[in-house]
């Protein structure tokens, strides 16, 4: 496939999109991440896809491993250039879980988001989202690099992930095209950042919200403190009310189940 892979996806000609106009498909790389780190650096243009059959060194949020089955995973990078506050680049982390969301959906199952972008269905990952921000040297947002990595067609995962992960292809019993994933996915990247672009986060978190697994749940973040979540916030924060009536704003680390009171 070439670095251009004019198509149509959405109803929407590859040269009309913000997102997906030029897509670098690759077979194996280290990252689908450093690709367009470098194409960004070389003055790609915002919207600029890369994706890969197979990543070496593949990376989920906090420097995790992300393990791919060659040729049965989506992985696609995205560049961004947005006019935000640095404060609000976390909602296009928001913006890739609920793209996934929307790409999944139409094969079949019901995801549920984890905040702030784990993909999971029945407790289990079917996919990661990483936004990786630079800023300008006077503190303005640059540019995020948003990676994204869907479980397609993979027929089982090895054992220490079996309780964790899970793809399409099980959770469905059948065959399921990455391409056609992929066309999903970047219609849904398209549409989700025009509205973002044109009125503002508001309509992407009540989305989000909708589909959250982790509103109203008991949790305890990374710090040990415990309570129940109760909404995001403007910039994509997790609002956390104690026992004590305190509320707690949570913009990285792990969430986590809290025992039941």
């Amino acid at each position: 496939m070439s670095a251009r892979d004019v198509g149509v996806v959405n109803g929407r000609a590859a040269d009309e999109r913000l997102i997906g106009h030029t897509v670098h498909a690759l077979d194996e790389v280290d990252s689908t991440q450093a690709e367009i780190a470098r194409l960004a650096a070389a003055g790609a243009p915002e919207g600029t896809v890369v994706t890969a059959r197979h990543q070496r060194a593949g990376r989920g949020r906090r420097g995790r491993e992300w393990w791919d089955g060659a040729g049965d995973s989506l992985l696609v990078s995205v560049l961004l250039r947005p006019s935000l506050p640095v404060a609000e680049a976390p909602l296009l982390s928001f913006l890739g879980a609920l793209a996934v969301a929307v790409a999944v959906e139409a094969e079949g199952v019901a995801p549920r988001i984890r905040w702030p972008n784990d993909v999971l269905v029945d407790g289990r990952k079917l996919a990661g989202v990483l936004a990786e921000a630079a800023t300008t040297a006077e503190g303005r947002l640059d540019r995020v690099v948003l990676g994204i990595g869907i479980n397609v067609d993979q027929a089982s995962f090895p054992p220490e992930l079996v309780d964790r992960a899970v793809s399409l292809r099980i959770l469905t019993g059948r065959r399921h095209d990455v391409g056609r994933v992929r066309d999903r996915l970047l219609g849904a990247l398209d549409a989700g950042y025009r509205e973002l672009r044109a009125r503002g986060g508001a309509g992407l978190l009540a989305a989000w919200r909708r589909r959250s697994v982790t509103l109203g749940a008991r949790v305890r973040t990374a710090d040990g403190r415990e309570g129940v979540a109760e909404d995001v916030d403007e910039a994509g924060a997790l609002i956390v009310r104690t026992e004590d009536g305190r509320r707690l704003r949570v913009t990285a680390g792990e969430i986590t189940g809290a025992p039941a009171a």
